[in-house]
């Protein structure tokens, strides 16, 4: 067994260890929850263009990395180091789950949403800007994860160098997320076309690109102002730990968007506009009249129009779950 650091009398160890294991259980809520909106993702776009399955499943995969090696972790500070000191401030592969994991992430996140923008606006300027502004921060995150393996030890997390790369890859996602969320909500309203379902699809995704982006701008500002205001405290690896999940999070939940539930307190659907198949998923798009079927159905709206936020040109086909009570 490892042997025991010893502890100042005045020392309280949940300044150590709580946001620690409180930043270990969120990472995996997070984690359960973007493996739901994957599965709702297999099940609602089983023909999506395959630009986004690479997008989606990819960094799935990335975080399912993440996830296991923090785990792997939490074990050793938890479990086999139980009691010692130094189990809690090693660093092992904390340089990789949260400053790599982060700079990694938000770079591919950040690109898609100014592909989005590209999309919507016709312009270069914005898209570029923020792809080469994600560029610069993520080359900050990947350098703080190297000073942070070089340490090998969260007490020696300190020093100008590391410091700066910290606000630098902090200030800088929080930043291009605030741009990111007023350029979307522009060219958004710009597009709107005034039909019913188009705006209020275009209304969802106003309102989904204003929470997600001010969620990650300010979960990085917070990060960075516990990490200045406490420098002796590690209270910012609470926030810092989940940042990555966030952005997997905030990229699946504007994909899955595209899809309603039927019946649900937001919905304004009549029957006469959906069509229900089976939930084995068999896309017969030109099944006439309405069958009722036991159990789940997905619905198919068969109201086709121009989603200006995914391709200017093509049709999409909006799809909706049901739950049936027949």
């Amino acid at each position: 067994m490892a042997p025991v650091s010893t502890l100042p009398p005045d020392f309280e160890i949940v300044q150590l260890a709580g946001p620690i294991l409180l930043a270990y259980l969120a990472d995996w809520a997070l984690f359960a929850t973007l493996t739901f909106q994957l599965y709702l993702y297999y099940l609602a776009f089983p023909n999506d263009r395959l630009f986004n399955k690479c997008l989606v499943y990819g960094v799935y995969s990335i975080q399912l990395v993440q996830i296991i090696l923090s785990t792997v972790d939490a074990f050793r500070m938890f479990g086999s180091g139980y009691g010692d000191v130094s189990a809690l401030t090693q660093v092992d592969f904390a340089w990789f789950t949260v400053p790599f994991t982060i700079a990694l992430v938000a770079f591919i996140v950040q690109s898609f949403y100014a592909f989005r923008i590209f999309v919507l606006s016709k312009s270069r300027i914005i898209p570029a800007f923020i792809v080469a502004a994600s560029m610069a921060v993520s080359v900050s995150g990947f350098i703080n994860a190297g000073l942070i393996f070089k340490a090998g030890n969260l007490t020696r997390v300190t020093g100008r160098s590391i410091e700066t790369t910290f606000a630098v890859a902090l200030s800088g996602s929080a930043l291009i997320d605030i741009i990111i969320a007023v350029s979307m909500t522009y060219y958004l309203m710009k597009n709107d076309t005034g039909f019913r379902r188009t705006h209020a699809l275009i209304s969802r995704l106003i309102r989904l690109t204003i929470e997600t982006g001010s969620l990650t701008a300010l979960i990085a500002l917070t990060t960075l102002i516990l990490f200045f205001v406490f420098p002796d405290k590690v209270y910012y690896t609470a926030l810092d730990n989940i940042m990555p999940m966030m952005y997997a999070n905030t990229m699946f939940a504007v994909l899955n968007s595209r899809f309603n539930i039927v019946g649900d307190r937001s919905t304004e659907t009549s029957s006469m506009d959906l069509i229900s198949f089976p939930t084995h998923l068999q896309n017969i798009g030109t099944m006439s009249g309405a069958t009722a079927h036991r159990g789940p159905v997905i619905s198919v709206d068969r109201e086709a129009f121009s989603d200006r936020d995914l391709s200017l040109n093509s049709p999409v086909e909006m799809k909706a779950i049901h739950i049936s009570h027949s």
